[in-house]
């Protein structure tokens, strides 16, 4: 029977002690790099797979962390558990990710099914939770991040931007581009804070300079390009008028600047539009998009630094803010003038800085 290989083998192979080794497979980020490559040579020529179970058993740690995020189908989710995931790698956690399709039902099964893995911390997206899923993290007393939001809530720390802040400013920028005849799109905000605090944030700013779009110029609509699509055509039938279109996420934005194009406008000449979430091909688009870049590395980083802080009960920034800054790109500039250039209606209508507070 083939011998089975222990930490002295691989102590004694890499010239090192078998605590080294022991540091190296649980808290790599502590030893020097000229011995960890050496210990990480020597498990790699052994083929040394340590014994999961054992060492949770022992230590009652898992090493690993659980994510529920809301998709990951579009990089400002995917980047971010990218960046989450090489930042714990760093610090010997794995990351077991699930995600809830912006369902708070399923956010807490995909919740429950991570806890009863055994997870030693969890990263979530956003303040809203179902009741039940509250208690059930209460139950459980692991620490939890919230990403994505600057406000904490229920004693977890959160990481992100202030979304009504962001909301606010490129609203404010269009405005200040002389625009006065505004529609907003937004995606479903009931279960959804930080959709619900854009949009608060973009009528805030319209109400101050008494330029509020009628309730039937702001759309609600599904979380789809397609919908993007819908939502402009509609608008456009009924308000011709309309010279800015803010969208609280990209992929509206996007659908709406194709539907713009297949309903004759010129985008931005006829018809500004706005996104939010700065996805990777936003700069790439023709015209390139007018949006409010999201750092998602930055958040995914963050989360997991403050996580392993609390994992070993190290004092932590119950609120970490990051800027939101807007990004002014092709496909918004200042409204040609009505009477110079008098508008067609459409032919078919229808269908800051890091702000932190310290908690020990």
């Amino acid at each position: 029977m083939k011998k089975k290989i222990v930490i002295a083998d691989i102590a004694a192979a890499a010239g090192v002690s078998t605590a080294t080794v022991s540091r190296v497979l649980n808290t790599p980020s502590m030893v020097r790099p000229e011995l960890r490559a050496r210990v990480e040579q020597a498990l790699r020529a052994f083929g040394y797979v340590p014994d999961a179970a054992a060492r949770a058993l022992a230590s009652r740690k898992t090493r690993s962390v659980g994510a529920v995020v809301p998709t990951l189908g579009t990089s400002i989710f995917a980047r971010g558990v990218e960046a989450l995931q090489n930042r714990l790698g760093e610090a010997g956690y794995g990351l077991l990710v699930a995600n809830s399709q912006y369902d708070l039902e399923r956010e807490m099964f995909e919740t429950r099914t991570l806890l009863e893995r055994g997870i030693d911390g969890l990263v979530v997206v956003g303040n809203e939770r179902l009741s039940e899923a509250r208690a059930l993290l209460r139950q459980y007393d692991i620490p939890v991040v919230v990403t994505y939001v600057c406000e904490a809530a229920d004693g977890m720390p959160a990481i992100g931007l202030d979304n009504f802040q962001g909301g606010y400013d490129i609203a404010q920028i269009l405005v200040e581009m002389g625009h006065q005849h505004f529609a907003v799109a937004t995606s479903p905000f009931s279960s959804n804070d930080r959709i619900r605090a854009r949009r608060h944030g973009i009528l805030t700013c319209l109400e101050h300079r008494g330029l509020r779009p009628p309730p039937d110029a702001i759309l609600e609509v599904p979380y789809t390009m397609e919908h993007g699509r819908k939502a402009l055509r509609e608008l456009m039938g009924q308000f011709p008028q309309i010279t800015a279109l803010i969208c609280t996420t990209d992929v509206l934005a996007i659908g709406a600047i194709a539907e713009a194009r297949a309903l004759g406008l010129d985008v931005p000449r006829d018809l500004s539009i706005a996104g939010f979430d700065d996805l990777d091909f936003a700069s790439y688009l023709d015209p390139s998009l007018t949006t409010v870049h999201v750092p998602t590395e930055e958040i995914g980083r963050l989360a997991a630094d403050t996580l392993i802080a609390m994992i070993r009960r190290e004092p932590v920034a119950m609120s970490t803010e990051l800027p939101g800054r807007v990004v002014q790109r092709q496909s918004t500039a200042p409204p040609r003038s009505a009477e110079a250039l008098p508008r067609k209606k459409p032919s078919r209508t229808r269908p800051k800085g890091q702000r932190t507070t310290l908690s020990g």
